[in-house]
């Protein structure tokens, strides 16, 4: 990808372009309005991030410098005290020509370190809200660099020298933090390509406000993405992506289907997919392409008492679809004679539970009853050793040392334990809070008991007791997502925002996920209320 990049860089003017003026984008971001959603998250904490400042700018200058990136011709080295609302900040650098204080961040391989006089706050969480500070508070130009070995490429690119092709931090507008500009780009065609759509006619259908940075990243995307795929193709052996093989062969490549031999079709006769809940655009368009090819030829398996045509078996439960922010969708399996329509099809609802008690059960249903299409589909609990059980899902105030309390616990009575987050902050507040009881598990050789993993982590497994901290509630609005999914028609007719209306339902799919992970105990630990302006 860093070869596929370098070459498009070189041999495409217009590419170039583009990305400079991205780089511009990222490294001298527009101003904050304190109103924004991203400066409401993080203003409040203005006077922590003051104390601890100046021990962050000087623990970052020294990466830098151990890195030999820093200091850098063109930049004077500070620190260089910035007073922001009242409060003293410090700026690593400034560079005179582009009139604007340079700010430095962590590179990729140091984004685990922290502060040493705070062992739970790492560089790059404290960085970054350092960076969304300076866009709101900062009244003079401000630059940030935050990989070591492109730094010199990235304040070239900005003073208009063409000398190296720049590496750098984007974020696209609705996504959850910055990602390297390829990283943002793969994902991105990919999330398009999942969604079946091709990302060059994909990225030419969407419109953009005109202020926004993501038209020119869709420019660049729609650019690169197709030089890439041919320069896999160009190599010896030729390299495809899985989403390329998808394409080749699914319905918009069906002429490379009818030069395969039958021979190729024979093992594919009678699949079984599971997790078919998981399922995008390019996989479904495949194994129609794949059914449709083998029943215009008449395949069929043949046995000493009968001959077989194709089938497929979708393994599933609609309600545990909560991948569509890479491009799956439930309404592949929802929908599912629409798209596999054959002379018989058998539905079989497999309701008994065998991991949950039925308190656990109904809660997490009660949660999609109102977008569930299957009006007949409840689990039973059916494991002996719990079905008998009648323990409430308790919803409570956020409380960290009754947290503490439960999980020990619960650890004393000999029970697995899983507390589940939604973000990472939580993790890192949840972790230090249970540092005691997780010593005493590694202690005992059972640390294997109590896990801390996100609530998308958490599918498939299972515990005694669960522990949720914090809602599963959607976190952002995705303009480009919105439209990708309208071109792919996965919305209702008329919405303007059909993903974030499918996020809105997946949330409360994940809220199922996370509480059936529980075999006994669930506890839900929900952020306190906070009144509106003038009362509740």
């Amino acid at each position: 990808m860093n070869a596929a990049y370098q070459h498009v860089y070189e041999t495409n003017e217009t590419f170039q372009g583009l990305i400079a003026q991205l780089v511009r984008a990222s490294a001298k971001p527009l101003p904050l309005s304190p109103n924004s959603a991203e400066a409401r998250k993080r203003v409040g904490r203005i006077l922590d991030c003051s104390k601890r400042d100046e021990e962050l700018t000087d623990a970052v200058d020294r990466l830098w410098r151990a890195a030999g990136a820093w200091p850098i011709e063109g930049i004077e080295a500070g620190p260089f005290p910035v007073t922001l609302k009242g409060l003293t900040f410090f700026a690593n650098g400034y560079c005179e020509e582009l009139k604007a204080y340079v700010i430095l961040g962590v590179g990729s391989n140091d984004r685990k370190l922290c502060l040493q006089s705070m062992p739970w706050m790492k560089l790059t969480g404290a960085t970054t809200m350092k960076k969304t500070l300076f866009q709101v508070y900062c009244d003079k130009g401000i630059l940030f660099l935050d990989n070591y070995a492109e730094g010199v490429a990235t304040l070239d690119a900005l003073r208009g020298y063409v000398r190296k092709c720049p590496k750098f931090e984007y974020e696209l507008e609705g996504e959850l933090g910055e990602a390297p500009v390829m990283q943002a780009f793969h994902s991105t065609a990919s999330f398009l390509e999942n969604l079946g759509l091709d990302v060059t006619d994909a990225v030419r259908n969407m419109s953009f406000t005109q202020k926004s940075t993501d038209a020119i990243f869709f420019h660049a995307l729609a650019i690169f993405w197709p030089a890439f795929n041919d320069y896999l193709a160009s190599q010896s052996p030729p390299i495809f992506t899985f989403n390329k093989m998808f394409e080749m062969f699914g319905e918009r490549g069906a002429a490379n289907l009818e030069q395969l031999p039958d021979e190729i079709f024979m093992p594919m006769l009678h699949l079984l997919v599971d997790e078919f809940q998981d399922c995008g655009a390019n996989t479904i368009s495949w194994l129609r392409a794949v059914f449709r090819e083998a029943r215009h030829r008449g395949l069929s398996v043949t046995t000493d008492t009968a001959v077989y045509p194709a089938s497929l078996m979708a393994v599933g439960d609609d309600w545990q679809s909560i991948y569509g922010w890479r491009g799956s969708s439930p309404k592949f399996f929802e929908n599912f004679e629409s798209y596999f329509p054959s002379p018989s099809t058998t539905h079989v609802l497999m309701k008994e539970n065998y991991r949950s008690q039925q308190m656990v059960i109904d809660a997490a249903e009660s949660l999609v009853q109102s977008i569930t299409t299957n009006k007949d589909k409840h689990g039973i609990a059916a494991h002996p050793k719990v079905k008998d059980l009648a323990f409430p899902v308790q919803v409570l105030d956020r409380d960290d040392n009754q947290l503490a309390d439960l999980v020990e616990q619960h650890f004393d009575k000999g029970q697995t334990v899983l507390v589940l987050y939604r973000k990472n902050d939580t993790k890192k507040e949840v972790r230090i809070k249970l540092s005691s009881i997780l010593a005493k598990a590694r202690k005992l050789k059972r640390a294997s008991s109590i896990k801390l993993l996100t609530y998308h982590g958490s599918k498939g497994l299972e515990a005694d007791a669960v522990l949720l901290v914090g809602d599963c509630a959607q976190m952002s609005t995705s303009p480009h997502r919105n439209m990708a999914y309208e071109q792919a028609r996965l919305g209702e007719p008329g919405d303007p925002a059909p993903y974030d209306t499918a996020q809105g339902q997946e949330t409360l799919r994940l809220a199922y996920v996370a509480i059936t992970r529980a075999k006994r105990h669930c506890y839900w630990f929900v952020e306190l209320a906070k009144p509106a302006k003038g009362g509740w």
